[in-house]
């Protein structure tokens, strides 16, 4: 019998885990409780730790736009973070569709170091 790869979709392939992620912050609970927490790998790991810290600045994005609509941000900041928030998640989710392991810029080391332990 010949040794298959798993395919894609499969729970027991780490790529699975690393795209799901990149799928809203409910994907990413679902990457971690259904897909990583029973088969961890290294793969899925970066990828899970990178779009924590991408989820996390999403938060904090839409926070700001609160205080845009008061007056206290200028709204061109807050379009402008969300383009370049957007831009790192298509990085981010290309990275992870093509099986790299490749850091999203500005973020991406800065998550390794932050969740370690994930």
């Amino acid at each position: 019998m010949v040794d298959q790869e798993t395919y894609l979709g499969s729970p027991d392939n780490p790529k699975t885990a690393g795209i799901v992620c990149y799928i809203t912050l409910i994907g990413w609970f679902i990457a971690y409780f259904a897909l990583y927490k029973n088969n961890r790998s290294s793969f899925a790991a970066f990828h899970l730790r990178q779009t924590l810290l991408l989820h996390i600045l999403s938060f904090i994005l839409n926070i700001l736009s609160l205080f845009a609509l008061w007056g206290w941000v200028p709204v061109f900041v807050v379009i402008l973070l969300a383009v370049i928030l957007f831009v790192l998640w298509l990085i981010g989710a290309f990275s992870a569709i093509n099986g790299a392991e490749t850091p999203v810029p500005l973020i991406g080391s800065l998550a390794q170091r932050m969740f370690p332990d994930l």
